[in-house]
């Protein structure tokens, strides 16, 4: 069976999924403010933008197959790189603390701090298998997925000579880690994301 040419196009106040093909909307739907970064993970449609004035970020999550709005939130203060294990995010909001969230339903498992007020900019988020880590040129860390809480995992001091710069383990979302720095800034343009595009599940 042929697949569908299908986009999601973000614009002030919506988001909607486009059928190339017809021509036609699959759904809209209401979202606060302006989308400027869109991602994809299974059935979870992550929007994230400025509202209306330009002061506060906004992150919503929607079902990418209906549209349904599953929750929003304008906790996090900045634009987030998320890194998924089943149906939970997690990724390191803006005064890098390492936080976890329920794709269906917004809530915040933990917020923790991680490391002092210098050495938290050294640290890397990365997830392997099920396992997720924070990595620094000096010790790596292994995160409890229940609590947030760490442990340093000695074997792995100082592996690296020298600093971390940039990390990918599986389930990255890569346009949001592209995408995170510039996006800060993009208040005014509407954006585009392909619907099977993403690669948060690695496709």
């Amino acid at each position: 069976m042929e697949e569908k040419k299908e986009i999601f196009l973000g614009q002030k106040e919506s988001v909607a999924r486009y059928n190339l093909d017809t021509q036609t909307v699959t759904w809209s739907t209401q979202v606060k403010g302006t989308p400027s970064l869109i991602s994809i993970y299974k059935d979870h449609l992550i929007v994230q933008g400025l509202n209306k004035w330009g002061t506060k970020y906004i992150q919503h999550c929607l079902e990418a197959s209906s549209g349904k709005l599953l929750w929003f939130s304008e906790e996090f203060k900045g634009i987030v790189v998320p890194h998924f294990i089943d149906d939970d995010m997690f990724f390191l909001d803006q005064k890098r603390q390492i936080c976890k969230v329920s794709l269906t339903r917004g809530q915040v498992y933990f917020r923790e701090k991680f490391a002092g007020a210098f050495r938290k900019y050294s640290y890397l988020l990365a997830i392997s298998g099920e396992d997720v880590y924070l990595i620094s040129k000096r010790n790596t860390l292994l995160v409890d997925k229940a609590d947030g809480s760490t442990s340093e995992i000695k074997e792995m001091n100082s592996f690296s000579k020298q600093d971390i710069t940039a990390a990918c383990g599986s389930n990255l979302d890569q346009i949001s880690n592209i995408s995170s720095h510039v996006a800060a800034a993009a208040q005014a343009s509407a954006y585009v994301a392909p619907v099977n595009g993403g690669g948060g599940d690695g496709s």
